[in-house]
This record gives structure tokens, sequence and C-alpha cells, in this order.
């Protein structure tokens, strides 16, 4: 076994995806929305590599500038040019890192409308597309500075049901797929306290994007990521829990 990783460890850190539209072979042609949880580490990347390691092709394009919300995106031209350019995949989107944990009624003025009018946008430029939620993790500790007459907010566990119950409703009232990596974070923090996926408060550290990369890997093309590479830098035992705890909380 640790034989084979090693061999996987040595392809994935050679590895590059061409951004969608460069030529070569055709795969799955995924345009990523969001803001720093998804430039962070460069996820989108970190997908491809694993991906690529279990023979599967996936060419991308990002567009997150760092703090946006949904709001932002649905009217910024460069993005909806992205959109109407077309034959898109999949689009994933995601929301701002605390918005999706406002009360219902800012949901209902801030988020909800704008996942609405993205998702129809979308499916006007690509009608065969999937529109993929990105349901991101909590901050470390909550965020009840933010929030203080939340009660919720006052820890991770609140912050982060919040998140996944907003996620999901995006998801279903869109006809959506929901990437739940929020609830995958949640059961890995629950299984091992000290895995350190944060980078700070708020960003996941390396280990962090690989978990949300097993996650995006094992919705976007429905297979389990267990036994695919990894980042020289995240250690073998580390990958394969990661791996195994994304495969046993999507099978529930």
């Amino acid at each position: 076994m640790l034989a084979r990783f090693l061999i996987i460890v040595g392809l994935f850190s050679g590895l590059a995806c061409a951004p969608a539209g460069t030529g070569g072979k055709r795969g799955l042609r995924v345009l990523f929305v969001g803001n720093s949880l998804t430039y962070q580490n460069d996820l989108p990347r970190v997908i491809a590599a694993l991906a690529k390691s279990r023979s599967r092709d996936m060419q991308y394009e990002v567009y997150a500038p760092g703090g946006y919300r949904l709001s932002q995106h649905a009217s910024d031209p460069k993005l909806l040019e992205k959109i109407d350019r077309g034959s898109w995949d999949v689009v994933v989107l995601q929301e701002q890192s605390q918005m999706p944990a406002v009360p219902r009624n800012r949901l209902e003025r801030e988020v909800y409308p704008f996942a609405r009018r993205l998702s129809q946008r979308i499916r006007a430029a690509s009608p065969g597309a999937k529109i993929a939620f990105y349901q991101t993790m909590a901050k470390r500790n909550g965020d009840a500075q933010f929030f203080p007459d939340i009660p919720e907010m006052k820890t991770y566990e609140g912050m982060q049901k919040r998140i996944n119950a907003a996620y999901a409703e995006m998801a279903k009232d869109n006809r959506g797929l929901l990437v739940p990596v929020g609830l995958v974070w949640q059961e890995a923090r629950s299984k091992r306290s000290g895995l350190g996926l944060y980078a700070d408060d708020t960003h996941p550290s390396l280990v962090g994007t690989y978990l949300a990369a097993c996650v995006f890997y094992a919705v976007l093309f429905e297979s389990s990521p267990v036994g695919a590479a990894h980042p020289p830098s995240v250690e073998d035992a580390t990958a394969t829990f990661l791996q195994t705890i994304t495969s046993a909380t999507l099978s529930k």
C-alpha cells in the first residue's frame, strides 16, 4: 500500500490542469464561482489532480474574487460573460462564508434570490449543465461576534448546522447538486479533532482543501475517492482517513 501511495503521490505532484478551452481531450468542463474558499490552495486544481489520478479529466475555469457574495456575482459582467459562453457541464456556486448562516429573512432577501438568478442564467446558456452548490465549512469556533443574537453561532457545530441547511435548500430549490463539504468536514472534526483542517479561523489548510477535493470528486464523478492521489505534504494516513470519511459519509 505504501509503495502504491508513493507512486501516486509522484504523479500528483507533477500534474497540472489547463483551463477549459485550451485544446486536447475534452473532459468534464467546470466553472467554479466563489471567493477565497474556492481559490484557497487552488481547490479546483487539487480536484483536477485527484481526478487525473483516477483517469478522469476535469477542465475548469475559476471566477473567485475575495469576499464575493452571490449577489455580487449575479451582476458581475465578467462572470456573466463566462456563463453566457455556454457549454459548461457543471457550474459550482459558492456563497460568502457567513451569508448562509444569516437569519431566514436575510436569506430570502440576500442569498436565495441570487442563487435562483444565477441558476436560471446558467441553464439558459448551458441547458444540460448541472449546478453544484459548494456547502462550505463553518468558522473554526463559530461566529458569535458577527451574529450576537443567534445562539447557534457561538459554536462551530451550530454555525455549521445553519450553513448546511441553507445550502441544502439552495440545491433543492434550484434542482442542483449539493457538494456537502460542510457535512463531511463536521464528520471529520468529530472523529479526529487534531486533523489541522484550518489554516486560520475561516480558511482551509491544504489538508482541509484535500478533504473538500475528495467530496467534490465523489459528487462530480459519482465515484469513491478512496485510493486516489494526494499532495505530498498530506500524510498517507491522513489522506486515507479523508478519503474514507468522505466515502462513508456520502454513502449514509
